[in-house]
């Protein structure tokens, strides 16, 4: 989710540039926005820019100047879009690393927002019947992505062990280097600091017969943590290349749930 964040900072940093072309040079620290104030309009400009794929909302507000929308955003705030867009060149000219702080900070917010609306289902509903995947139970590579890993993001609330199974063939020709199934827990410090819990990972072999790959891990707490990874993980490599794969029966389910306290 970081990177999506980080795309979207800089591309309001270029609309905003745009629309004040003359306004170049240092930054003025005297326009700067409170940092804890910039993480939650950069928070609300994500969900604004989520919002707007919504159909019923696109239909209503999509022709409108997108860049409109945001300044709405950070004026809610009781800021103008030029203290915005001097505290982001401020960031990225002057304290990079901060913004890379910064960025792990609204990442934060959306984790915990996120989890707010799966605890919504209450403690204690999601039993071993219950298949959490969120993603496609089926996947065909190349037809589905050339060359993507399948990232997968999944929210989890309940203390026990969770288990990710799936089928997966693997064909001869598969251009991919190192194909395996990566899996890890992921939570957030106070400071917006991702931590990693690793399960096993699964290394795949490229002979064309399905396998069912079955990987389990215990979690202890499930204070705002998430299931995270890569269903076709890579490693890194140069020249042209596609994988050709196909997975199915996708699911993630929790094995023993932990008795409730009282």
């Amino acid at each position: 989710m970081r990177h999506l964040v980080v795309i979207l900072v800089m591309a309001l940093s270029g609309i905003l540039a745009a629309c004040n072309p003359s306004d170049q040079g240092k930054p003025d620290r005297k326009m700067l926005i409170p940092e804890n104030k910039l993480v939650d309009i950069l928070t609300d400009t994500y969900l604004t820019s989520g919002m707007l794929d919504v159909v019923e909302i696109r239909n209503t507000w999509g022709q409108r100047d997108s860049i409109l929308n945001y300044i709405d955003v950070i004026r809610s705030h009781g800021y103008t879009y030029q203290q915005f867009d001097s505290t982001l060149k401020y960031y990225f000219i002057v304290k990079p690393k901060r913004l890379a702080r910064i960025y792990d900070k609204v990442t934060g917010n959306l984790l915990e927002l996120e989890a707010r609306v799966m605890n919504e289902k209450g403690p204690g509903e999601i039993t071993s019947e219950d298949n959490m995947w969120t993603g496609k139970k089926t996947y065909s590579l190349p037809e589905d992505f050339t060359r993507d890993p399948i990232w997968f993001d999944i929210p989890v609330d309940i203390p026990g062990t969770y288990v990710l199974k799936a089928d997966i063939m693997i064909f001869p020709d598969d251009g991919s280097l190192d194909p395996r199934v990566t899996v890890f827990f992921s939570t957030v410090d106070s400071t917006g600091v991702e931590k990693r819990d690793y399960w096993q990972e699964v290394r795949l072999h490229k002979d064309g017969e399905s396998r069912t790959i079955e990987i389990r891990k215990k979690l202890v707490s499930a204070n705002r943590v998430h299931i995270r990874g890569w269903l076709l993980n890579h490693a890194n490599q140069q020249g042209a290349w596609q994988k050709h794969a196909r997975v199915r029966n996708v699911s993630l389910s929790l094995e023993k749930p932990e008795p409730i306290a009282k």
